[in-house]
């Protein structure tokens, strides 16, 4: 049994289903998905089909939502956030479901994704898809810095985290960089963004798995073109 995290999928549906397939993810494992399921890569339906598909087999498949998800719900009652999701990758979620309109998209799909959790906890570990504000009264609570947080110095309050260890996304990281965290001054914070969609860019382009019990890393460069 492994609990096996993955962040930032990004609509990379034969990506996502190599890497499941490098880990040879099984029935008694439990995949938690960190959040940017969707968005920016060419189907983002068949990364939600995929996850469908495992769960009505019987794996344990949980997902965290991420800024792009939380976009997306806003989408339906605020023109704004509409204009932003799609300026941010939305538009490539609308192709993959042959819809030029947010209300073409299933709701199956819809209420889906309105299921994501805001954070996990998990033995030692805090599961979130971007950061937490550890400065807070509750930082838990504040969904901003879930989703969106990148500035992690100015936030990280050592007596708060305590021997937690906080593991995100959301912020993308070359391959070298995203192993040598465990080394780090800040051992205790780790992403596992590896930046799918940054192709051009040496290091990036890949998807990062992890097993969470043996802190191992498996990296799946993007297939799609």
């Amino acid at each position: 049994m492994s609990t096996y995290l993955i962040s930032d999928i990004h609509g990379h549906n034969e990506t996502f289903r190599r890497a499941l397939k490098k880990v040879a993810l099984k029935k008694t494992d439990t995949l938690i998905i960190l959040g940017d399921i969707i968005d920016r890569g060419p189907d983002s339906k068949g990364v939600l089909d995929t996850i469908f598909l495992l769960k009505d087999h019987g794996f344990d498949v949980k997902c965290l939502k991420g800024n792009h998800e939380q976009l997306f719900i806003d989408s339906f009652d605020d023109t704004y956030s509409k204009v932003s999701w799609i300026r941010n990758g939305g538009n490539l979620t609308l192709q993959s479901f042959l819809t030029s309109d947010i209300e073409g998209i299933p709701k199956k799909y819809v209420d889906f994704i309105k299921t994501f959790e805001d954070y996990i906890l998990i033995e030692d570990y805090i599961l979130v898809h971007a950061g937490i504000d550890m400065t807070k009264k509750d930082p838990l609570e504040d969904k901003h810095s879930l989703f969106w947080l990148r500035d992690w110095q100015s936030v990280y309050d050592k007596d708060w985290l305590g021997d937690r260890t906080v593991i995100h996304g959301h912020t993308p990281m070359p391959e070298t960089e995203i192993a040598q965290q465990f080394y780090s001054e800040v051992p205790n914070v780790i992403c596992i963004d590896a930046g799918i969609y940054l192709l051009k860019e040496k290091g990036y382009g890949k998807l990062c798995i992890m097993n969470l019990e043996r802190k191992t890393l498996n990296f799946q460069n993007k297939l799609e073109k």
